[in-house]
């Protein structure tokens, strides 16, 4: 599951591919150039479309939510809140994509001055992956919780916790380059609703 979030009116360059009727029927060298055909309109043209599995959107929805405190932007609480869901919400013009642009642009440089290569927050859950992924007990998930209160943001990984090489981290944790192009989307959509 993820969030789709789709440009309202997004700068264009060149014609989208149309996608094959007779798909099934294609040789695979016809399919491997139909997408090739289609990642290169994606990249030529990074306002129509944006994706971030429900795992990298929560930290990047809180972070729009800081960055809205932090540089006074006034996006509504319904809308800010509506941004956590697949339910149409987001913001329909490109001066307040271009104001949330900025304010992540500030967000991210902060980030790399520190060398912050990714971050996330506290939800609740949390994950060992010394091994395989997996939830901790719920004694650990409590001490951690103590430790990093909810919604703190945390930039340093794995978190310290017990000297028994376990490597803990939040569940919700995004990479700053995938932020970095949330906000390539946001110069370039001309608004956006997420579904």
């Amino acid at each position: 599951m993820g969030m789709d979030i789709n440009g309202l009116n997004p700068t264009i360059i060149g014609d989208e591919p149309v996608f094959p009727k007779d798909w099934d029927k294609l040789s695979q060298k016809a399919k491997d150039c139909y997408r090739e055909l289609d990642k290169e309109y994606h990249i030529d043209n990074p306002g129509v479309y944006f994706r971030a599995n429900i795992w990298s959107w929560r930290p990047m929805h809180l972070a729009i939510i800081m960055a809205n405190e932090l540089h006074h932007l006034d996006i509504s609480p319904d809308v800010l809140d509506g941004m956590g869901y697949n339910s149409g919400h987001g913001l329909k013009t490109q001066d307040e994509c271009n104001a949330l642009a900025e304010a992540l642009e500030d967000m991210v440089e902060n980030m790399h001055k520190r060398g912050v290569e990714q971050f996330g927050f506290n939800l609740g859950m949390w994950n060992d992956r010394s091994s395989v992924n997996k939830l901790l007990s719920d004694g650990d998930t409590e001490k951690l919780n103590e430790l990093y209160p909810t919604g703190e943001l945390i930039t340093k990984f794995p978190v310290k916790f017990k000297d028994d090489g376990s490597k803990i981290y939040p569940s919700h944790v995004v990479a700053v380059d995938h932020v970095e192009e949330f906000i390539l989307f946001l110069r370039n959509c001309g608004g956006f609703e997420i579904y």
